[in-house]
């Protein structure tokens, strides 16, 4: 058995995602893969597993872009399978850091002293967007009802294949879906919405809690506003350049737990 140890990321080479993760397994022996977009992820991942360099262990590194609510804690988060998620929103909020925009300005046109007032009005702007991006993924049910109308893979068959029973079980399938989607009223709407809007307070600006909730793209737009002549290109090259990932506890724990895969592998050696 080949003794690969892989993780999967979003993006391509020289992607945030990619940069990121080769500064967490630096020294591992760890292969980064990058499959593209989280869409069909999975169907992806089994298509590189099915090769010659299957790999022993592997997970999938991804950011929760909305698709699972944020931690009460810093930490990584599994959703049971091989998938694990960053605490942060996207993966753009670990670079975007007041203190690593405040280094990178040093010298720029843009730069002034009110460059802190800036970046956090950049933040305030783009709050009812992110509550209502929020709210959305919060609410947001499965609906695909699929075409099997009992449990498991095709191949399993119901023990009844008449017309009326699969006539019954197809079209409760959507009904199934129909009663899913019932609780997307405007009231349920909007005191998910105001739930975020309370905990979006002037505490949460003033210890920059928002790199933890928003949308690192949507913040790096605004922030772009306030900053004439920024390139988040040339930014974002000075901020991978100098990323240190033992600030965040999540991508720490990521790291720790590629590093016990490591032991172990060594330990099955010997």
């Amino acid at each position: 058995m080949s003794d690969i140890i892989k993780v999967y990321c979003e993006g391509k080479a020289g992607s945030h995602d990619f940069d990121i993760l080769e500064k967490v397994v630096d020294g591992l022996g760890v292969l980064i893969v990058p499959i593209g977009g989280k869409r069909g992820a999975k169907s992806a991942i089994q298509v590189y597993e099915a090769g010659v360099a299957k790999s022993k262990f592997k997970i999938f590194f991804r950011d929760r872009d909305f698709d699972a609510p944020v931690p009460d804690t810093e930490s990584l988060q599994n959703d049971g399978s091989y998938v694990y998620y960053s605490y942060r929103t996207t993966i753009e909020n670990y670079l975007l850091a007041y203190d690593c925009i405040k280094a990178y300005s040093e010298g720029k046109s843009w730069n002034s002293d009110d460059l802190k007032d800036q970046y956090l009005h950049a933040a305030k702007d783009i709050k009812f967007f992110q509550a209502a991006r929020h709210t959305l993924g919060q609410m947001r049910v499965p609906t695909d009802f699929g075409t099997n109308i009992v449990p498991g893979k095709s191949g399993t068959l119901p023990e009844d294949l008449s017309e009326d029973f699969c006539r019954e079980m197809g079209f409760e399938q959507i009904q199934e879906s129909i009663g899913k989607i019932k609780a997307w009223t405007k009231e349920e709407f909007d005191r998910i919405f105001d739930e975020f809007l309370a905990l979006f307070d002037d505490h949460f600006f003033a210890e920059e809690q928002f790199l933890v909730y928003f949308q690192g793209k949507d913040f790096m737009k605004s922030l772009c506003k306030y900053l004439p002549g920024f390139s988040p290109k040339d930014y974002y090259k000075y901020a991978k350049s100098v990323f240190d990932y033992t600030k965040y506890q999540d991508l720490v724990e990521l790291r720790q737990l590629l590093e016990a895969e490591n032991r172990q592998q060594f330990d099955s050696v010997e």
